[in-house]
């Protein structure tokens, strides 16, 4: 009987061992624990930040770069007719609406003949003038420093304000030995007081002008006719004209803008001198800060309009800059003719690099790609302080800052 138990007994044992697949009795041992893969974390990439093309803005004005030049003379009230040599105000107002409504932005005149002026995107550049100056219907300071409503520079600086796309630009051709200066207004008119007083209220406003954006040139000294005018006389004349601005101005003691004066001459009357050597007398004075004379304006009736060449045109002659006398229609003539005025278009360059945006070479490069591939016109272009001339193939650098290059540097466009 105790062998039967012992046998049972063992058999039971090894069945136990038999079901566990090992040596050791389970229920003898202590369980361990088998640890679970560890999970390792992979770098977190850095993401590469994509590059912004960056592009330069240029203006450019192209095709045949020309623009009205006006012949303004003098400016009156509705009681007086209108004349080629009197604007009557309330006219003058609507011209100025209707030039501003066809496109036309003011440049100065200095900026037209060394060709740094520029007007805002989608305008057409216009020139004001006016001849026999300075007299006060033309620009008159009222006491509170503003320019009056009854002058005709005035009533311009009010428009400029409310439209300030148009722009305040002028410039007055000066008779300084042909009249007195009306300072006192009375009765919507102006009027000489006695004694010296005209000298300073005109010596104050020949300095608001100055400082304004208006230019004053030469008309000679007493409006003479220099086709009947000796060449020693006429030099006299230049000479005593720019002698006298610059005396009004030292009596309010601002002779620091006399380098502010400059050198053309308007004709009167449009007339040449009759003699070779007077019109040398006209082309080769020097005025006194030495400024050699840059142009001569000449005039056109109102019939004969004709526009002005920039110096970007083949048929650019200093020596002989048309200008078209302002009549009623006249004017209504230049703004129905504005088709024939480029506009200031925008184009962008690049993509480039944004160190790299002001520097010569690479703008020149980037105008150069523009016309290869007729994103861009040809013609001139500002960008920033430098002016590129793109024509018949080559791109130039014309200008930077008020530098004039020497020598142009050229790149090859396609033709």
């Amino acid at each position: 009987m105790k062998n039967k138990i012992l046998l049972v007994s063992i058999s039971v044992l090894f069945i136990a061992v038999t079901l566990t697949g090992c040596g050791s009795i389970p229920f003898l041992s202590t369980p361990t624990s088998t640890p679970l893969p560890t999970n390792t974390p992979l770098p977190t990439a850095t993401p590469t930040a994509t590059p912004v093309p960056y592009y330069v803005t240029a203006s450019v004005m192209s095709g045949t770069i020309q623009a009205p030049a006006i012949l303004y003379h003098r400016f009156t009230n509705d009681t007086h007719d209108a004349t080629s040599t009197y604007t009557r105000y309330s006219d003058f107002k609507k011209e100025l609406q209707s030039l501003y409504d066809a496109g036309y932005s003011l440049v100065s005149m200095s900026s037209w003949l060394d060709g740094t002026f520029s007007v805002p995107e989608g305008r057409k550049p216009l020139l004001f003038t006016l001849d026999d100056g300075i007299s006060s219907d033309q620009l008159y300071i009222n006491s509170d420093g503003t320019p009056s409503q009854y002058s005709g520079l005035g009533i311009l600086y009010d428009f400029s304000k409310q439209n300030p796309d148009f722009g305040y630009a002028a410039s007055i051709y000066t008779n300084m030995g042909d009249k007195y200066y009306g300072d006192i207004f009375a009765n919507n008119w102006f009027y000489v007081s006695e004694g010296d007083a005209w000298k300073t209220k005109l010596a104050n406003t020949i300095v608001w002008a100055i400082e304004n954006n208006i230019e004053l040139y030469n008309h000679t000294y007493s409006h003479v006719d220099l086709s009947l005018t000796k060449a020693t006389d006429i030099s006299y004349q230049l000479q005593k004209n720019d002698a006298t601005e610059r005396d009004f101005l030292a009596l309010v003691n601002r002779s620091d803008l006399d380098t502010k004066l400059g050198n053309i001459l308007a004709l009167p009357w449009g007339n040449w001198p009759a003699s070779q050597e007077g019109v040398d007398a006209i082309k080769n004075y020097v005025n006194p800060e030495g400024k050699p004379l840059s142009a001569i304006m000449e005039a056109y009736n109102a019939d004969e309009p004709k526009l002005t060449p920039s110096v970007f045109s083949s048929d650019f002659n200093k020596w002989s800059l048309p200008r078209i006398t302002a009549t009623v229609s006249s004017v209504e003539w230049i703004a129905s003719h504005s088709n024939e005025i480029p506009s200031m278009q925008s184009c962008k360059l690049g993509p480039t690099d944004e160190s790299k945006a002001s520097d010569t070479a690479t703008l020149q490069a980037l105008i150069t790609s523009a016309v290869q591939a007729a994103t861009c016109p040809e013609g001139v272009y500002h960008v920033g302080d430098q002016i590129f001339v793109a024509q018949n193939g080559t791109v130039s650098l014309y200008k930077k800052a008020t530098t004039v290059s020497a020598a142009p540097t050229s790149t090859p466009t396609a033709q």
